[in-house]
């Protein structure tokens, strides 16, 4: 959720966050490096959404979409994790970011209802 979280914030306020960040490896393949994360972080605002394969916790994968307010900012996001014994990452995208990217829309469009 946090690369979801971060595309949706101005150049500014990202160099700020990860400036403010401990950029800490948490399995061999956590991104660690700040220019490699915020190239990571364009390709969530290019794509709209955001996949983490086992960097938080090895076995781990998890996809985000973001959850809009009215006004189309990005406020919350929806995320959805799995085994990757079970699913690897491109099978993960394949099967669950569609029904994934449906449900954040509905909850927007709960949002944006709501004011």
């Amino acid at each position: 959720m946090g690369r979801v979280l971060l595309s949706a914030l101005d150049d500014n306020r990202l160099n700020a966050a990860l400036d403010s960040s401990d950029l800490t490896a948490r399995t061999p393949r956590t991104v660690t490096d700040r220019a490699a994360l915020k190239d990571a972080i364009a390709l969530v605002r290019r794509q709209g959404w955001a996949i983490v394969d086992q960097e938080l916790e090895e076995g781990l994968i998890s996809m985000s979409a973001p959850i809009r307010d009215r006004q189309g900012r990005v406020i919350a996001a929806l995320n959805i994790s799995g085994n990757a014994q079970r699913k690897n990452a491109k099978q993960m995208v394949k099967a669950f970011l569609e029904p994934l990217q449906e449900a954040a829309q509905r909850v927007s469009d709960m949002v944006a209802r709501r004011g």
